[in-house]
């Protein structure tokens, strides 16, 4: 109950702004577009392993991407790097670039597991960053293999992708 109680509040929030939500589901590895109150688009997404989950909380999309170019986040000798190859179940598959696309996210609220933080945006300074994006592997669909992020096909994010504004409001929960 809990949770349709934060879906609704957030509807009424939309409403009066963008008209747009995307409402992410972690354990059922569920995307859904909502514009002007109606259901756009449903995708499957992969989303953060155990070691560094997608956190739940809300905001915004501060930034869309076209090609976006991915680099090693963690320390060590690849930081800073970018990602030329992604690794897929079935080995190392180069990533196109061209085709990629980005929703970054800007968290109002964040629960890491560690406490609620609010007002938090996540800056290329060395912080932790989070978005929605495309990815090179479709078998991880539906399975929670990321650092953090929220993955979709590369189709479905080509579809999604012209469809949200900045300003869109998130809702990422734990159904």
């Amino acid at each position: 109950m809990f949770f349709i109680i934060v879906f609704v509040g957030a509807m009424e929030i939309i409403s009066a702004q963008e008209k747009q939500l995307l409402l992410i589901h972690l354990k059922s590895f569920c995307l859904d577009f909502f514009e002007n109150d109606s259901l756009i688009f449903q995708f499957s997404i992969r989303t953060g392993k155990s070691q560094r989950p997608t956190p739940l909380g809300e905001g915004y999309v501060y930034e869309k991407r076209e090609k976006p170019v991915f680099r090693y986040a963690d320390y060590g000798s690849n930081q800073g790097k970018i990602i030329y190859f992604a690794e897929c179940e079935n080995g190392l598959k180069k990533i196109d670039y061209k085709i990629m696309r980005s929703l970054g996210l800007c968290y109002e609220r964040m629960d890491s597991g560690q406490g609620i933080v609010k007002k938090l945006h996540l800056q290329e300074n060395g912080e932790k960053r989070y978005s929605i994006h495309s990815i090179a592997c479709d078998e991880t669909i539906g399975k929670a293999m990321s650092k953090g992020c929220v993955g979709l096909r590369t189709n479905d994010m080509l579809q999604l992708f012209p469809r949200v504004k900045n300003g869109a409001k998130f809702i990422i929960i734990d159904n």
